[in-house]
């Protein structure tokens, strides 16, 4: 079985074949018959690769399908624990000593460590704290939209300034659609 390539030569030598006919009184019916045969042989390429991309593209919702059922039990899974997790907590927070003790475990309720929870009210605007409390912060961004509309205004590709190439539009890239 050839590939779409190798069938696209092969017509493309056969048009080459047909336009050469033409230049001469020979007939040139059997050129178009086997042009005919390759287009359909073309056609049934294409139809056999759009039907392999829709049977992939099928495969791979599929597994979405399963990938989401899988994550949501997860999930469920992971509440149930977490909710679990707090009733344990809850239940050493009434007990003297905050541990209960097994044959071979032990359950504890322990600090945290690293740095303490810090509340900070919110209703203050932070430049209204004392200067020394804040740290100012300074942030850089390029325009892109600006950049856009200066190149449109100026009909141009690449923004120039001092003698410097700032940015420049790029070729735009392509994509496949089949079906």
């Amino acid at each position: 079985m050839s590939s779409l390539t190798e069938l696209e030569q092969v017509r493309d030598a056969l048009v080459e074949l047909i336009i050469d006919a033409f230049e001469s009184p020979e007939d040139n019916t059997e050129l178009q018959a086997q042009l005919d045969q390759l287009e359909l042989e073309i056609a049934d390429k294409v139809d056999a690769i759009a039907a392999v991309f829709a049977a992939k593209n099928g495969e791979i919702a599929y597994l979405r399908e399963r990938r989401d059922y899988f994550d949501k039990l997860i999930k469920s899974k992971e509440n149930a624990l977490d909710r679990f997790k707090d009733y344990l907590k809850k239940t050493l927070e009434r007990r003297e000593g905050n541990t209960i003790a097994g044959r071979e475990a032990k359950l504890r309720l322990i600090k945290n460590g690293g740095k303490q929870p810090l509340w900070i009210n919110n209703t203050i605007r932070p430049q209204d704290f004392p200067a020394e409390l804040v740290t100012t912060q300074i942030s850089y961004s390029v325009s892109t939209e600006e950049i856009r509309e200066q190149l449109t205004d100026a009909g141009g590709e690449e923004l120039i300034v001092n003698g410097k190439i700032l940015a420049k539009l790029e070729p735009r890239g392509t994509h496949l659609r089949i079906g």
